[in-house]
């Protein structure tokens, strides 16, 4: 039994190691919960979302006859698991989590500074809205400077709410890693994509003017409808987005303005139909928003 154990916790060692970012580390950790503990259910959470403090100071902690169990990676994830059919982990295996959990944390980290991933998503690999806000400035300077055009892209996932409702919160991550991974190899190079928050990407199209961005956008919103998401995992999702187009000069002429634009754009398509693609108008409302999902 103690053979078997310490197997599951090399393995799990292993995957650590091999892991490139924190999604493939949560997954392997709850492999590794599934296989050890055989509970019924598994519930992934995030901190701000469990009625369970988090805490940094142990792995492990029963709770009501349930294992909790904590990961302290870059986003924290406690997991707690009912009915599990076998006992609470011993000091030793609770010591060697630690160790495990520290030393990819510690790396990663290292990783972060080393390459400046500041300026990334942690879930996506993409690039984030810190970063998003050099290259609008990068963009409205060459624009200004060479009088030329640029377009910014703002997409939003369709009912995307129900697929972590229906599936759960780790499938929807990896279906955005996905998502992600199908827009950029739909732009070219020199496009830049990021995540902008929850299930909105940005993408900012260098020398691009809004009849061109549109097109470039009619073929990212097809690409996303016609795919199959985890496939490999033979679950094959449908996921449809919508889009709001707007460029520079013809819409803005500052951050505020340009993003401005092509939310209220995007915000124009999901009043009205959805998984379609939307372009700016020189008149902006100033109206508050209703939801957009």
């Amino acid at each position: 039994m103690r053979l078997e154990r310490e197997r599951m916790l090399l393995t799990l060692a292993i995957e650590f190691a091999a892991a490139k970012e924190p999604l493939s580390a949560v997954e392997a950790y709850e492999r590794y919960l599934q296989n050890r503990f055989q509970p019924e259910t598994i519930e992934e959470l995030e901190v701000e979302n469990s009625p369970i403090p988090f805490s940094k100071d142990k792995v492990y902690e029963g709770i009501k006859e349930k294992h909790v169990f904590f990961l302290e990676l870059t986003v924290p994830k406690i997991f707690i698991l009912a009915n599990a059919k076998e006992e609470t982990p011993s000091e030793y295996e609770e010591k060697i989590l630690k160790e495990i959990i520290r030393t990819f944390r510690e790396r990663h980290e290292d990783l972060v500074q080393l390459k400046g991933l500041t300026y990334t998503d942690d879930l996506t690999g993409l690039y984030n809205q810190r970063y998003l806000e050099l290259i609008l400035d990068r963009e409205l300077s060459l624009a200004k400077r060479n009088d030329t055009a640029f377009s910014v892209l703002f997409l939003d996932l369709d009912h995307f709410k129900n697929v972590n409702d229906n599936y759960g919160h780790l499938i929807g991550s990896r279906l955005l890693f996905e998502v992600g991974e199908e827009i950029k190899k739909t732009l070219r190079e020199s496009d830049i994509t990021f995540r902008y928050g929850g299930d909105e990407f940005v993408m900012v199209l260098s020398h691009t003017a809004l009849d061109d961005a549109i097109m470039v956008a009619e073929r990212v919103r097809q690409q996303i409808e016609k795919k199959r998401f985890l496939a490999r995992e033979k679950m094959e999702i449908r996921l449809t987005a919508s889009i709001g187009v707007a460029s520079v000069p013809e819409h803005a002429n500052s951050k505020s303005q340009i993003l401005k634009a092509a939310d209220e754009a995007l915000y124009g398509v999901k009043k009205a139909v959805r998984n379609k693609v939307i372009a700016a108008t020189a008149m902006h409302s100033d109206s508050p928003k209703e939801d957009k999902k």
